[in-house]
């Protein structure tokens, strides 16, 4: 069955709702006539696409226009800021990630939205929390509307790793049962276990695992997803990239340098050209059958749902990221064994945000599109679809399994599972949020890129990375950064 087809129930669903008006009020017919909303955001069809896909609609039933201004995602910052610090206007709403939320909602480039949202509501209390507290908000203030709900998890071959055969060889070569990794020890021997042989019986070579490892795309959060295993003592806010008490980088510490050791180590165990792979060769690499392992975003998960793009659908299994017996405490330089598995799921990136310009002159009309946009009815579509880059973020997204199943998924409910609980792990772990913060992941992609091309050794790259940053720290202000950074973590002025 066809995704279109699979979709028009819960399509049907959504036009009974709108015709009712139960999203964003029946009385708004027209009310925006004349009015025009300019959306800038990244090129699709990710991203940008439910713009093009659901703007109609809101246009019909208000009366408003909606431009979009499609932006290449490494020109997407400049493109933005640009207009911000020679104070003209270019657009109306902007789609971002939470990454520049300090350096855009920081500088007041963007209005608050507290006075437009009903925190009574559904359409708010529906949100998971990390995401309506921690992502879209700045200093006590809600500035963005959320698109978007993003972690990283981990994806297995469930037929190959339940083959009966393949258990008895993975043991008597490493000792332990074979099954999901729950260690980046386990997930590298899993990936060495099924690299360069005809796994699947399909007549072409297989390999262990694909990951994206290339510069100037989203290689740093995958670097990121294995450093906070070796790096994040739970209960200990902060570790993951500066200590929260001096502003000084961790990111040279043992704990990030075996993060990258590892990062390293696992391109031996991937398709040839590996290290050039950005996220969309992942996805179409993992759909096709080409490994056994994967890291990524939830979208894995929608693109091997879909018939028309997967190959391996109903073969694939999830879960939660790896973790670390042995972790790194910053506090005490040293390690801490840990007689349980140490797990800390990075929250990487946190899901495309919405947010209003200071400049724009209808900001009621731009946040009434939003809330459309965000709605249960509208997000639960984007959510579904493998073709918009958005993944759950409400909990009727997580609780609807049925949707989903209807709509092609197999296994949904441990899908869903693995989202959520990483969402609520009390050791899951935010991405960064300070001023500066695109530059910061610049240089880390510099110099973790050499490491994987064999330039440099992981400790070298990273100690370049720790110079480099603390230079950047002291251009901007250390004392400010620093502030700044222990409000983005939610801990307490120093001294308090």
């Amino acid at each position: 069955m066809k995704r279109s087809s699979r979709h028009l129930w819960v399509i049907g669903m959504v036009s009974v709702c709108l015709i009712l008006g139960s999203l964003t009020g029946a009385g708004l017919a027209k009310k925006y006539s004349g009015v025009k909303i300019i959306v800038g955001a990244m090129t699709g069809p990710y991203v940008s696409g439910p713009v093009k896909t659901h703007r109609g609609e809101w246009q019909e039933k208000t009366g408003g226009k909606v431009e979009l201004v499609e932006i290449p995602y490494g020109s997407l910052y400049e493109k933005f800021m640009t207009p911000f610090l020679t104070g003209t206007h270019a657009y109306d709403i902007i789609i971002m990630p939470p990454t520049w939320d300090a350096d855009i909602m920081g500088g007041g480039y963007v209005l608050p939205l507290d006075k437009y949202i009903d925190k009574d509501s559904y359409w708010y209390e529906d949100i998971v929390p990390v995401f309506r507290e921690d992502v879209v908000g700045w200093s006590g203030k809600t500035y963005a509307v959320l698109l978007d709900g993003a972690r990283h998890m981990c994806y297995y071959r469930r037929d190959i790793i339940e083959n009966p055969k393949n258990k008895v060889n993975f043991r008597a070569e490493y000792g332990y049962d074979l099954g999901p990794p729950k260690t980046w020890e386990e997930y590298q021997d899993i990936a060495e276990f099924f690299n360069g042989w005809d796994w699947d019986g399909d007549g072409e070579m297989e390999y262990g695992a694909v990951e994206s490892m290339v510069r100037n795309a989203q290689m740093v959060w995958t670097f990121f997803s294995r450093c906070s295993a070796y790096c994040c003592v739970p209960g200990d806010k902060g570790s993951l990239f500066f200590n929260p008490r001096t502003m000084e980088p961790l990111i040279n510490d043992p704990g990030h340098v075996k993060g990258l050791e590892k990062f390293v180590a696992i391109k031996k165990f991937g398709p040839p050209g590996v290290v050039g792979y950005d996220v969309g060769d992942v996805r179409r690499g993992y759909a096709i059958g080409d490994a056994a392992l994967a890291i990524d975003w939830e979208d894995i998960g929608q693109i091997c749902a879909d018939p028309e793009k997967s190959m391996v659908r109903g073969k694939v299994g999830y879960c939660i990221l790896p973790g670390a017996k042995k972790v790194w405490n910053y506090k005490t330089e040293s390690w801490q064994n840990f007689p349980e598995i140490n797990y800390a799921p990075f929250l990487a990136f946190g899901g495309w945000i919405a947010a209003i310009t200071a400049t724009c002159e209808h900001p009621e009309a731009a946040f009434n599109f939003l809330q459309f946009l965000s709605s249960p009815e509208i997000s639960l579509q984007d959510v579904l679809s493998s073709d918009t880059g958005y993944n759950p973020y409400r909990y009727s997204h997580f609780s609807n399994i049925s949707v989903w199943r209807e709509a092609g998924y197999i296994h949904p409910e441990e899908y869903l599972k693995v989202m959520e609980d990483s969402v609520k792990h009390p050791n899951a772990q935010p991405d960064m949020r300070i001023p500066g913060g695109a530059r910061y992941q610049e240089i880390l992609d510099l110099y973790v890129s050499k490491a994987l091309a064999g330039q440099l050794s992981p400790k070298a790259a990273l100690d370049k990375v720790y110079e480099e940053w603390n230079k950047l720290t002291d251009e901007l202000g250390r004392e400010k950064q620093l502030e700044l950074y222990r409000q983005s973590l939610g801990l307490p002025p120093l001294g308090d």
